[in-house]
């Protein structure tokens, strides 16, 4: 191959490995048959969408990129509320108070920005995200754009003529059948044949959005998943069709799995009776601020250890809390005994909560074969939706597979890898050095003709005992980088 190779990351929100089927989504199970596959490859924890698309813009977990979950607070950013990295507005505060600094690792937009190439975002969701993904897309002149906040959308000119092509923007739905189709007729009507990005990131918001409101059991999830194989089929017809099979990869991810809503729990006020009051900033009457979804995380006043033990020893009493970690203790054990370590789950970052906490959940089984429900906080229905964000394997598991000339032909990695992997595998394609906090690898098993073979995985599993029960935390490390298998309490 001789002309430069571009690549087209290809997003489906939410994506959890057992969904994709010859039945259900035959243009990607067929893509991953046929390409290079990796079946152990693994999303960040938190396993939200924030921070898996940090993680893949920058190749680093938390602890290096210092993004640290869908919303928390952070009051060097806001000390009157909590910082939620899906609004544009807000990426932009925390830029100007990092000093531009939000993403503590470059990007891959900054790495290719540098070497005079181009990167393009174009996401289902909120522009904001897609703003995380390429903070400073607007000052480079980048096209970067959401489907919700387009008035957010760069460069402006760029986003008036995808309207006038394209328009009017549809309204999300679940499933989100017409926004996704109007991103993929963007992508290969306009931005690749005109604008030809040397990266370019389509991120459909499915069938996430469809899980979270409708559940796994339907006939509205087979809608979902046809849909957004639908639209990848059209990718793969349009790269054969222009002459690009060997010139544009095309690698596929999903950032997270999914699990099913069991029973709500109202955190807050469960705490509250309790004499901990939680807001989401500290006020007069607040010690403890923060965000207690199914995964929550708090910072508690002053860091202090007092008030970081009171609460933790609440959480260990209430039956639906699961897995507890807190900072300041030994790689393993966290500096509150019976907790797990912030460095465990790679979240030791100085912009982290205090605790993190992440609720009970069990491996039930819901419609098709879908393994895995919790308890969990938020407006999703009860019993009959989809959350995520924990340590419970099938949210850990994330679809990841790789096509194109440089990518090996019906390959399936044994590798341990993740969607950390992505960006640091695209930069050396590139001819690119990723950034030096980046902590993913480059994937040379799968690369053509690239003498990579990793070294040999390792496996370990670390134990912490609280007066509940057992905490167990299984990583995996493939050299210097490390995955994070499943967490469960015993």
């Amino acid at each position: 191959m001789t002309a430069t190779p571009k690549f087209l990351i290809v997003v489906c929100d939410g994506l959890r490995l057992d969904m994709v089927t010859a039945a259900s989504m035959p243009n990607l199970h067929r893509f991953m048959a046929e390409n290079s596959s990796f079946p152990h490859a693994r999303s960040v924890f938190p396993s939200s969408t924030r921070t898996n698309a940090a993680a893949l813009a920058t190749g680093a977990t938390p602890r290096r990129n210092g993004i640290m979950h869908n919303k928390y607070f952070d009051p060097n950013v806001f000390a009157d509320r909590m910082f939620q990295p899906n609004s544009a507005k807000d990426i932009a505060a925390a830029m100007a108070a990092y000093d531009g600094a939000l993403l503590d690792t470059p990007g891959m937009g900054d790495v290719i920005g540098k070497a005079g190439m181009t990167m393009a975002t174009v996401f289902g969701g909120s522009c904001g995200t897609a703003r995380l993904m390429d903070p400073r897309a607007e000052e480079r002149g980048s096209i970067n754009l959401g489907f919700i906040g387009w008035n957010d959308a760069c460069p402006k000119p760029i986003a008036e003529e995808l309207i006038r092509e394209h328009g009017p923007l549809p309204k999300s739905t679940r499933p989100d059948v017409d926004v996704a189709r109007v991103q993929t007729d963007m992508v290969i009507e306009t931005i690749l044949p005109s604008y030809q990005p040397d990266v370019t990131v389509l991120w459909y918001a499915d069938p996430d959005q469809t899980h979270h409101y409708l559940g796994a059991a339907g006939s509205d999830m087979a809608r979902a998943l046809k849909s957004v194989d639908e639209q990848f089929g059209r990718l793969l017809d349009w790269r054969t069709q222009t002459g690009l099979d060997d010139q544009l990869q095309i690698i596929v991810t999903s950032d997270h799995g999914h699990l099913n809503t069991k029973q709500r729990i109202d955190v807050n006020a469960a705490a509250a009776d309790a004499g901990f009051k939680i807001g989401d900033h500290f006020g007069d009457t607040f010690d403890y601020a923060g965000y207690t979804s199914y995964c929550g995380a708090v910072m508690v006043r002053d860091h202090d250890p007092s008030r970081m033990k009171a609460m933790v020893d609440w959480l260990d009493q209430q039956p639906w809390c699961g897995m507890i970690f807190t900072p300041h203790g030994d790689g393993v054990n966290g500096g509150v005994p019976g907790t797990f370590d912030h460095a465990a789950v790679l979240i030791d970052h100085p912009r982290a909560p205090d605790i993190y906490f992440v609720m009970q959940n069990d491996d039930a089984m819901y419609g098709d074969g879908i393994v895995g429900s919790c308890y969990y906080n938020g407006s999703y229905p009860e019993g009959r939706g989809g959350t995520h964000g924990g340590l419970h394997r099938k949210e850990l598991q994330n679809v990841m597979a790789a096509g194109g000339a440089l990518f090996r032909r019906e390959w399936q990695s044994p590798y341990p890898s993740g969607i950390i992997d992505i960006a640091p595998t695209v930069l050396h394609l590139l001819g690119l050095v990723k950034p030096e906090r980046a902590d993913g690898r480059v994937l040379a098993e799968a690369i053509t003709g690239m003498d990579g073979t990793p070294p040999k995985p390792e496996t370990e599993l670390l134990t912490v005992r609280r007066s509940g029960g057992i905490q167990r935390l299984q990583v995996s490390r493939v050299g210097a980088t490390t995955y994070l298998d499943r967490g469960w309490m015993e």
